[in-house]
């Protein structure tokens, strides 16, 4: 299943001239949705989420959806256009299989207001008839779809959110990207688990040969810097320093920025197989002797780059294609090297909450700046709408700079003057583009 189009009508702060109409790509890859905050980015992707689980996902993931429609509107509604992978998604019951793209929508509605009712009521959009046979089946064939919150918690968690991670159907899929409070310590518990099965059925059984899929996939350069995840014991996973040799050490005692994206990886692998039954994988496309889950689906990750390291966050989108190529990724994002990744077509701007517009696809001008420009080029950029990147300190100096550097040209400065022009130019060192725009920006204030 991939999706290929999304509609948000009075759903949130989508209303008016801010509904959302978004044509996306509708295959695996990296899709960006970039803004600042309030812009509506976890509300697209819980969107997405709770039309592609159906109306009893829905319930169970939202116990109240009290504003959720738009102020003033009388109902809000969500439609998410799919297509079906030929091989993995099925339909039940009778009639001909749909072709092309199929509709999954819901809408919620105020209830009159002579009704006891005080809560939003959802119900399916009469859009299309192929979800209650396809994705929202509670059993489905296919039709792989999770998603994952900012938080993305490694331990504790409450009962209720812990109920629903146990879940093996798409409400357990879904349920971090609504509930802070669940957690992602069932990757790990399955992982032992194998590691048991194995002993106890052999180092040819199809645990193992699970387990050994699963650590190749983890040990290709999952970590980054020196680090790699080496193998599982009773107690989780282990971690050793490239290049060293001894038992290593668990990696519960590294920092989060490591624990959470193995727990993110891991927690996709699970659900793969839990939803597919088996793991279908074949070497990386790049080459390094890794592993490819070959599965097809859709994965939202609102704040990817939640406690990953600008190195890493240059890398993780291109690592999860390379290792879930057949996944179309939906990812929110504050920082440029995440936005970097995101394939032609699949680079979304959402405008501020107090702009009158809708969110849309960038322009291919504005893509290649980002994908192709340095990290400034991008924050720089209209995705972002920074101004500086600097710091209020330095600009301040740097204002004084450019009146000095007028001075200095029009021969008018004094000693103390061409003394201070020479400290700073010497203080605030900064690229060649910086320097061009400075210049640029004095050449300005000179006509």
């Amino acid at each position: 299943m991939y999706v290929t189009r999304v509609q948000l009508r009075n759903v949130k702060g989508f209303t008016g001239r801010r509904a959302a109409d978004l044509i996306l790509p509708g295959r695996s890859g990296w899709t960006v949705l970039a803004g600042r905050n309030s812009s509506g980015k976890s509300t697209v992707l819980q969107a997405i989420a709770l039309a592609l689980g159906g109306p009893a996902v829905a319930r169970a993931l939202v116990s109240d959806f009290t504003g959720w429609i738009s102020t003033p509107a009388k109902k809000g509604e969500v439609e998410v256009h799919v297509v079906s992978d030929p091989v993995h998604d099925g339909f039940t019951g009778s009639g001909n299989k749909p072709q092309g793209e199929i509709s999954l929508g819901l809408r919620w509605t105020h209830p009159e207001p002579d009704r006891h009712a005080p809560r939003p009521v959802m119900a399916p959009l009469g859009t299309g008839k192929s979800g209650p046979r396809g994705p929202w089946v509670e059993n489905p064939i296919g039709w792989f779809c999770a998603g994952y919150g900012p938080f993305r918690r490694l331990t504790g968690g409450s009962s209720e959110a812990q109920r629903l991670m146990l879940n093996q159907g798409p409400s357990g899929r879904l349920a971090t990207l609504f509930h802070e409070d669940a957690s992602l310590a069932e990757g790990v518990a399955w992982l032992i688990d194998l590691r048991l099965r194995m002993y106890e059925e052999g180092t040819s059984s199809e645990a193992a040969v699970l387990l050994n899929q699963v650590l190749s996939l983890l040990r290709d350069g999952l970590l980054p810097d020196r680090y790699q995840i080496q193998r599982v014991s009773a107690d989780g996973l282990w971690v050793v320093e490239k290049g060293h040799k001894g038992p290593g050490f668990p990696l519960r005692e590294m920092s989060d920025g490591y624990r959470t994206v193995a727990a993110l990886v891991l927690d996709i692998v699970r659900q793969l197989h839990g939803a597919y039954g088996y793991l279908h994988t074949h070497p990386t496309a790049s080459r390094s002797g890794g592993t490819a889950i070959l599965a097809p689906g859709v994965v939202l990750i609102d704040e990817v780059d939640a406690h990953l390291h600008v190195t890493w966050q240059r890398k993780i989108g291109d690592w999860m294609q390379d290792h879930f190529p057949n996944i179309q990724f939906i990812v929110t994002s504050h920082s440029p090297y995440i936005c970097q990744a995101a394939d032609e077509g699949g680079l979304i701007r959402l405008p501020g909450a107090d702009e009158q517009q809708p969110p849309e696809v960038v322009d291919e001008d504005l893509y290649r700046r980002v994908v192709y420009g340095s990290g400034d080029d991008a924050v720089l950029s209209e995705l972002f709408g920074l101004e500086t990147p600097y710091s209020s300190r330095a600009e301040q100096q740097r204002r004084r700079l450019v009146a000095l550097e007028r001075k200095v040209y029009a021969e008018a400065a004094t000693a103390e003057e061409i003394a201070e022009y020479q400290e700073l130019s010497g203080l605030l060192t900064s690229s060649l583009e910086s320097r061009v725009a400075e210049v640029s920006a004095r050449l300005e204030q000179e006509r």
